[in-house]
């Protein structure tokens, strides 16, 4: 599997625009997807479904390195250090993706605020 495709993928997830839409962000979500936040707290695929909108300010990231693990032919791990570049802050990020219907729809998310930047 091409990492590239799951970085345009990550990419897509969390470009500005996509993100000022609910329904955009459903469509990148399975029905079963679940996230546990950076405050950790753990959401759910039914609680973005409740919301008319994100209530997020665009914000604009960068991912600063990525890489994938290949967990089957229909599901792949994918995590990358991602930069906000409004507030400088770093987070670790990680993604599982699962092919159904040959669409990939995110079913996992975790972001861990990086605390010191000591690699």
């Amino acid at each position: 599997m091409d990492k590239a495709f799951f970085k345009q993928l990550d990419q897509q997830h969390l470009s500005a625009d996509n993100r000022r839409h609910i329904k955009t962000i459903l469509g990148v979500l399975d029905d079963r997807y679940s996230e546990i936040t950076a405050s950790g707290n753990l959401n759910h695929y039914q609680d973005y479904a409740k919301l008319a909108t994100l209530d997020e300010s665009p914000k604009t990231y960068e991912i600063l390195s990525y890489d994938i693990k290949v967990l089957s032919d229909n599901s792949v791990l994918s995590f990358y250090k991602l930069k906000e570049k409004n507030s400088n802050t770093l987070s670790l990020r990680s993604n599982i993706w699962l092919k159904s219907d040959e669409n990939w729809q995110l079913i996992f998310h975790q972001g861990t605020p990086v605390i010191s930047d000591e690699d």
